[in-house]
């Protein structure tokens, strides 16, 4: 088993292949999920088109490597909406603090934002995991995958 071989497994202290290929999807569709956003110009619009991306790159590096497309997919979509849910988090508290002040009850803003959250957070994550099914074909329709030996 190589040390540099992508499908040899994790090194003791190191992230499971699948969060390795979730992180590599995510964080490249950080730069440009923010990219698109700034360019498009939209004050409070968020689009989950590079999150996508990040989920077709790490679909495609899991099914490559036999590990789980879904787990990697989902976790880089996550990743990459990060960027996208910092950008848009003051606009989400402010419409927060607008629903517990029309409903005249100040607890329930705490609430929201994590409603709020989750909901932004979960569509993330579905855009990378369609991408990531996508990545996953492809690698299979391109002939790319490769059989990784099991260690025991």
């Amino acid at each position: 088993m190589s040390r540099t071989d992508p499908g040899s497994g994790p090194l003791p202290g190191s992230l499971p292949r699948t969060w390795q290929y979730a992180l590599v999807g995510g964080v490249v569709s950080m730069p440009l999920t923010l990219a698109a956003y700034w360019r498009s110009g939209a004050n409070n619009h968020f689009s989950f088109n590079m999150v996508v991306v990040g989920g077709l790159i790490a679909g495609f590096l899991a099914r490559r490597y036999s590990a789980d497309v879904s787990a990697a997919s989902l976790g880089a979509g996550v990743i990459g909406g990060l960027a996208g849910y910092v950008w848009i988090a003051p606009t989400m508290l402010t419409t927060a603090e607008s629903f517990a002040d029309a409903w005249s009850f100040a607890p329930v803003k705490p609430l929201l934002v994590v409603v709020f959250s989750a909901v932004v957070l979960g569509i993330a994550g579905i855009a990378g995991l369609v991408g990531g099914h996508v990545g996953a074909w492809l690698c299979r329709k391109t002939g790319q995958e490769r059989t990784v030996a099991a260690s025991g």
